[in-house]
């Protein structure tokens, strides 16, 4: 399995994050959430100088997949705070 850093995002007119950028390419949250529950790779970012790892989820209403660096809706999303994509 295959890690993989998440240097940015793109957040729709709701500011839910919708693609993430990788090594200067950008993918749908689908996808990354896809190979994240197929264990085909995994993700992180960098927050601060730690390595803080990416978790995949459905969203309870909408079954919308969804990325967040934690597993408890207590405590924010790191993914919230990089840098937008361009």
């Amino acid at each position: 399995m295959a890690e993989f850093l998440i240097t940015c995002v793109k957040k729709d007119e709701h500011g839910v994050v919708v693609q993430v950028g990788i090594d200067n390419n950008i993918y749908e949250v689908e996808k990354i959430a896809d190979e994240i529950w197929n264990n085909k790779n995994s993700y992180f970012i960098n927050a601060m100088g730690i390595r803080v790892k990416v978790f995949a989820f459905r969203h309870p209403q909408t079954n919308k997949p969804y990325l967040s660096t934690s597993s408890n809706v207590k405590f924010p999303n790191s993914l919230n705070f990089i840098p937008k994509c361009i």
